[in-house]
């Protein structure tokens, strides 16, 4: 074959990239320019092209499927180069003909001084686990959809082994866009088809690739998610880890790793239970400064077995006690990616204390000292916890940090622990001053027995504890078998000691086996108040813990006064309604208050006037509700679906906008994951004009790379109805499932928890095994309520079905057959034909005006065959064909002679009612204000007289009572039945704070 001699530098180029270093392989020749038409093209080839062109060695030498017309015909067939060659003239360069190229593809040489710079995997929790890219000067190429083979090549060249885990389907090896062989160097050696890029990057459908070096930790078993047996995964498999084999820079890194600050214990011998899979050998040697535990330098293999009972275990806490004489005492201070700052002290107390010192194996609190006592400069974070005291973290407990003003500078939150020696705890109680008693010895918590506990014992414990007086001594049921040893098997206290082991007690099982039982306390200071039944855990029914016990407080002369002790109680702000007649469901247990009279700045409920604990003359039906400020929720507004549109927040009573000043990535993840609508989505510009009401409460949004965060733990500038100017309202799209409106997206079945918050007209199924039955539920009036089964039939079932998209009902069950609900019961008498599109459109008695009690609520039974949905029509468009004009007649007919009985029926039930004094309406509406407040409602005066709505202590009242006497035995038994129930509907840790 001959040789073509007289060639210059300038003969050859790559062409149609951004660089002259990359691009498609041209000859010049005849005046023309051509490509290279080879079966085989290496790196080797690549290296002398890109020797020749001054640009580096080759980094790339893949083979290209053009468009058609997209690059110049073939010109040179079958160059073989050894790459030792100083020109690509001095290679074999076959045949110089333009006849057509047999195969698809063109050359390319990707050269060092191209745009190329790395190929990395991103978005997984290690380099060798992730969603491929190739990164370039001018951007991003983000491979999607790899095999097997084109995997492998990945993970190879990141030195990561071989893939085990690749996300494209065998169904789809016809249209990949990328296509290697497996034994590449490089996958810049594959060949690409620009036909089939059309296809891009589904990024909601998209799979990571797992490469065989991949390694991530994890905690289980633990009481929080930041402690608990070490697990590590390296490839596809979990495993333990030794106890010998971990140390304390080690579980540092882990820690790190996980969000979850530093480690605090290192507790071996399967303390948080074994584990199953292989126990690894390899150790990790970390120097405890790495990022992830992939970072650290592995040691020789173990050659000493060790079984899962001896499985590794580790706490963490991104929370610490700084600057003070031990670990145990000091500033609270929160990590956040890496830097320690301290908590405001405005909202901290003894609860979220109690909960810091078990979570950093501390003991108990022992006070929280003075603000400011341990010192500290510099930046404070806002948040602020409302913890119970029974919570096993402090990221457990809800937080309001969204909207929270500044910090006054050196307000920094403390704690004061007793450390674990003789330390005292209290378990499955209802606050931190009640509940099983455990005592810790030689760091072990233990259990507390006797055979004779009394009030003394108890006593000592409530005084350790820093609980108050002892209410009451009682035998608690023990804890799961073998969960936790016993420490103390008799307790004889005189009542004055100071510490439960400075009492006459006992190690060994002294009383006969069976005889001696857990002891547990109430104390004092278990005393606390929630609100619930409600949207959130700042609007609901008011419930007082007293004695151990859940009550309910009576809404006889319940106000607004009553309402702002309970609202600044709480930490939700101040008061917007003080509703009553079980507006939120009726309660169960004891009425523990009525009669009340706060005067409005008392600092507990219990501290106001009342007829005292349990004194009252009412009935669940009349259980007092609150709304304060603080409820807030989210949503986004103004798209066809719920996970795009304007961002609001309800606050105040009120929705107003965000603005987008400051948002980044983390900020509109963490709100579209809050949504339920993936963990991906984008800002958007939108024009501004109609974007809501005015109201725009937010700005400066900056959320914090958290573990579960929420926006309500974003620090943001404070509350103000006019955060933003004019066009900097936020749009948000994001990249998840889309729900049809007026259906309540799917909740987490273990908390029955919506993940949205819901609107009005919503509609819900509950207590059936799926989605397609159960007791129908709607939202109105912000609360979910029920329907009665008066006149219940398969058109008003089929209506609700279509309206899930169910399909068509199989039957309407009524009777309570999927339990009675809680709450008002909203429909009765409801009378659909069958073609309506939602529950809305069909006859039936006015809101909450029936007749019927929840034993009556009605369900429905769905075929579950979602291809039989009919969708909602717009307002104004005919849901039927127009029907013939016999029909039209007839039903003219008939809406005009029942218009006239309407009318005559209204008449003589006016008239029966002036006679019997039956209609006059409850003093007592329990509505919200149509509108709410959003100017300053700290200027509303305690000491005026409340306008809001009372008893009036009139004939109404006289009637009631006249009639409670024939409704008590029906009402005796729902009262009985309803003792027994779980409250439903939005638990207290829902989406809402």
């Amino acid at each position: 074959m001959a040789q073509v001699r007289g060639y210059l530098a300038e003969n050859l180029k790559l062409a149609y990239r951004h660089s002259r270093c990359d691009g498609v392989v041209l000859v010049w020749h005849q005046g023309e320019w051509g490509s290279l038409c080879n079966q085989e093209w290496t790196l080797v080839e690549a290296s002398v092209v890109c020797r020749q062109l001054n640009c580096g060695r080759a980094v790339g030498a893949p083979k290209y499927v053009p468009l058609p017309g997209e690059v110049a015909q073939p010109w040179l067939h079958n160059v073989s180069c050894r790459g030792d060659e100083t020109s690509f003239w001095e290679c074999s360069l076959g045949e110089w003909t333009r006849s057509a190229c047999p195969h698809q593809w063109v050359v390319v040489a990707l050269c060092e001084n191209g745009t190329f710079r790395e190929i990395r995997l991103v978005k997984g929790r290690s380099p060798c686990a992730g969603l491929p890219e190739i990164r370039n000067v001018n951007g991003v190429d983000r491979l999607c959809g790899l095999h097997e083979e084109e995997a492998t090549v990945f993970c190879r060249e990141l030195g990561c082994g071989n893939a085990v885990e690749a996300p494209g389907r065998p169904e789809e090896a016809a249209e990949k866009y990328m296509v290697c062989k497996g034994t590449e160097p490089t996958i810049r050696n594959c060949r690409l088809n620009n036909r089939l890029r059309h296809r891009g990057c589904a990024l909601q459908l998209d799979a990571e690739v797992v490469c065989a070096g991949h390694t991530e930790p994890r905690l289980a078993g633990g009481e929080h998610p930041c402690a608990g047996r070490l697990e590590v995964r390296r490839g596809l498999t979990w495993g333990t880890v030794c106890d010998a084999d971990l140390d304390l820079p080690t579980a540092h890194v882990v820690c790190r790793e996980l969000q979850c600050g530093s480690a605090v214990s290192m507790p071996g011998g399967a303390h948080f239970g074994q584990g199953s899979g292989p126990v690894w050998t390899e150790t990790f040697h970390c120097v405890g400064n790495e990022s992830l535990l992939f970072d650290c330098p592995r040691g020789s293999r173990r050659q000493e077995p060790c079984g899962h009972n001896q499985d590794a275990g580790l706490r963490c806490s991104e929370f610490r006690l700084s600057n003070g004489n031990s670990s145990c005492a000091g500033r609270v201070e929160l990590q956040v990616q890496g830097v320690w700052a301290p908590i405001c002290a405005t909202h901290w107390g003894m609860e979220d204390a109690t909960v810091l010192c078990h979570q950093l194996n501390c003991g108990n609190a022992v006070t929280t000292s003075q603000a400011g006592s341990f010192g500290g400069e510099g930046p404070i974070w806002p948040d602020a916890f409302h913890c119970v005291g029974t919570e096993p973290h402090l990221w457990s407990c809800p937080v309001s940090t969204l909207g929270a003003p500044a910090c006054v500078p050196g307000n920094t939150a403390t704690a004061v622990c007793s450390g674990l020696s003789h330390a005292l705890r209290l378990r499955d109680g209802q606050s931190r001053c009640d509940g099983r008693v455990e005592i810790s010895l030689d760091g072990v918590w233990s259990r507390v027995l006797d055979d004779g506990w009394d009030l003394q014992g108890a006593s000592v414990v409530c005084r350790q504890l820093q609980c108050g007086g002892a209410q009451k001594a009682y035998d608690a049921p023990a804890p799961t078998p073998g969960a936790v040893q016993v420490g103390l098997s008799h307790v004889r206290c005189l009542g004055t000691e100071t510490l439960l082991v400075q009492c006459n007690v006992s190690t060994s099982l002294l009383a006969p086996a069976g005889s001696s039982r857990d002891v547990g306390v109430v104390c004092s200071g278990s005393l606390r108040v929630r609100l619930a039944g409600g949207p959130g855990r700042c609007a609901g029914r008011v419930e007082v813990l007293h004695g151990g016990s859940w009550g309910t407080v009576c809404d006889d002369g319940w106000d607004l006064r009553d309402a702002h002790v309970v609202c600044r109680q709480l930490g939700c702000g101040q008061a917007l309604g003080a509703l009553g007649s079980a507006h939120f469901g009726a309660g169960t247990g004891p009425i523990w208050l009525d009669e009340l009279g706060c005067e409005g700045e008392e600092p507990a409920l219990w501290q106001c006037p009342s007829g005292g604990w349990g004194r009252h003359d009412c009935r669940h039906k009349e259980d007092a509700g609150v709304v304060c400020s603080g409820s807030v929720s989210l949503r986004l507004r103004g798209a066809s679906h719920h996970c795009a549109g304007w961002l609001d927040v309800l606050y105040n009573g009120t929705w107003g906008a965000v603005c987008g000043n400051s948002m980044k990535e983390v900020s509109v993840s963490i709100i579209c994951n809050q949504l339920g609508c993936g963990y991906q989505g984008w800002l958007e510009n939108r024009p501004a004009q109609g974007t809501g009401s005015g109201i725009s409460w937010l700005d400066n949004v900056k959320c914090r790379k958290l573990r579960n965060s929420t926006l309500w733990q974003c620090p943001s500038a404070p509350w103000h109805p006019y955060s933003c100017a004019h066009g900097e309202e936020v749009w948000i799209t994001c990249a998840g499932t889309h729900h049809i409106l007026g259906i309540v997206p799917h909740a987490d079945p273990n908390t029955d928890q919506a993940l949205v918050s819901p609107e009005e007209g919503w509609l819900r199924v509950r207590g059936g095994d799926d989605g397609c039955s159960g007791r129908v539920e709607l939202w109105h009036a912000g609360t979910w309520g029920t329907v009665c089964d008066d006149a219940w039939d398969l058109a008003d079932a089929d209506v609700v079905c279509r309206q899930l998209g169910c399909g068509r009902a199989v039957s309407a069950p009524g009777e309570a057959t999927f339990g009675p609900g809680l709450g008002p019961v909203w429909l009765d008498e409801v009378a659909c034909r069958g073609r309506e599109a939602s529950l809305w459109d069909c006859p039936s008695m006015p809101w909450g005006q029936g007749d019927c009690s929840h034993k009556e609520d009605a369900g429905v039974h769905c075929s579950g065959e979602t291809g039989t949905t009919v969708l909602p029509l717009p307002s104004g468009l005919p849901s039927a064909p127009p029907a013939p004009a016999e029909e039209t007649l007839t039903l003219t007919f008939c809406i005009v002679f029942g218009t006239l009985l309407c009318i005559l029926s209204l008449v003589l039930v006016r008239q029966w009612c002036h006679g019997h004094r039956a209609c006059k309406g409850s003093g007592m509406t329990g509505n919200l204000p149509s509108e709410g407040f959003y100017e300053d409602i700290g200027d509303i005066p305690m000491g005026e007289q409340d306008l809001a709505p009372r008893w009036s202590g009139d004939l109404e009242d006289e009637y009631d009572d006249a009639i409670e006497e024939q409704e008590d035995e029906d009402e005796d038994l729902e009262d009985d039945h309803q003792e027994g129930l779980q409250t439903t509907g939005f638990s207290l840790d829902s989406t809402y704070i």
